[in-house]
């Protein structure tokens, strides 16, 4: 990759007036200036569409009639120029040295396919919510652990993930049908098999969390995210198969997918869940372990008297 790359900036929006504002402008205001910034929205009813009017040609406007998410980034995808394309969620923002950030690493990782960082959430206000997302990150390629995790590894939402143009060239269009929303989870699903993730340990992103997101924590959600996962891997492994790949993703070796089953009441194995959280090789945090470790023992204490 070029020293100083142009970086396409592709930020997605349906009805976020109150917060589009804040997103773009942190896009503007970046310390790198090799940028493009493209905003698609998705056929809004809300005042966004003024709000991008205001920027004239500071910024690429693209107006169409909704589709969902992941038409909107098809087609911001098909209008870029960069070499590495960013994408921002129009209720997000981004931290002044992100793109710089990210273009440093592409540049010292030249077959990545995906560079990604920590995500720190943020209530509608702003406060941060907890820690940053992910916890700790990793770099190289890790294309065998996915798979032996369900074709799971710890990535941020789409205001942290940033793609190489060659990569996005192999796998774009993202299919429409499957992924109207969370789009971004068919291209971090993908990157792992066709080149090296590199994470960035620092939080370059604020993730707004509010009422009207999509993966808000309710039951309804949680059955929502169960046909997801299945819905994920059936396109993964039917794009890898395709693409000439001797590999199947197997979800029951996915923990967040069984976790969230048992979360339900759906998933009664308490022994295997256990188990497969000792050997999740992303989950550093030692509290989990322990607490797997013990219902193992526990389980087999009880099956031996």
């Amino acid at each position: 990759m070029k020293n100083n790359p142009t970086v396409s900036v592709i930020i997605n929006n349906y009805n976020y007036d109150c917060f589009l504002s804040e997103a773009i402008n942190s896009a503007l205001n970046q310390t790198y200036s090799n940028t493009e910034i493209i905003v698609v929205d998705d056929g809004s009813t809300d005042n966004s569409r003024d709000i991008i009017a205001g920027y004239g040609d500071q910024i690429i406007p693209i107006l169409k009639e909704n589709g969902g998410q992941s038409s909107a980034l098809n087609l911001g995808f098909a209008v870029s120029k960069g070499e590495i394309i960013c994408f921002l969620d129009s209720d997000d923002a981004w931290h002044p040295q992100k793109v710089e950030c990210v273009a440093g690493a592409f540049d010292r990782y030249p077959n990545a396919s995906v560079i990604y960082h920590k995500v720190q959430n943020v209530d509608k206000t702003g406060k941060p919510l907890n820690r940053p997302w992910p916890h700790k990150v990793v770099r190289g390629n890790i294309a065998q652990k996915v798979v032996n995790c369900g074709g799971w590894w710890p990535w941020p939402p789409t205001t942290g993930l940033s793609f190489s143009r060659k990569f996005l060239l192999q796998v774009m269009n993202i299919p429409e049908k499957e992924y109207r929303i969370c789009a971004d989870t068919y291209l971090a699903d993908l990157a792992p098999f066709f080149g090296n993730v590199v994470g960035i340990d620092q939080a370059l992103s604020l993730m707004r969390l509010h009422g009207s997101n999509n993966w808000s924590n309710t039951i309804e959600a949680e059955k929502r995210e169960i046909h997801y996962h299945e819905v994920r891997a059936n396109r993964l492994n039917k794009f890898l198969k395709q693409s000439g790949f001797n590999i199947e993703i197997d979800l029951s070796k996915n923990l967040a997918y069984r976790s969230t089953k048992f979360n339900i009441g759906e998933e009664r194995d308490l022994v295997g869940l256990s188990l497969l959280n000792l050997l999740n090789p992303y989950d550093w945090r030692p509290h989990s372990r322990i607490k797997a470790a013990v219902n193992v023992w526990l389980t087999g204490f009880s099956k031996s008297r």
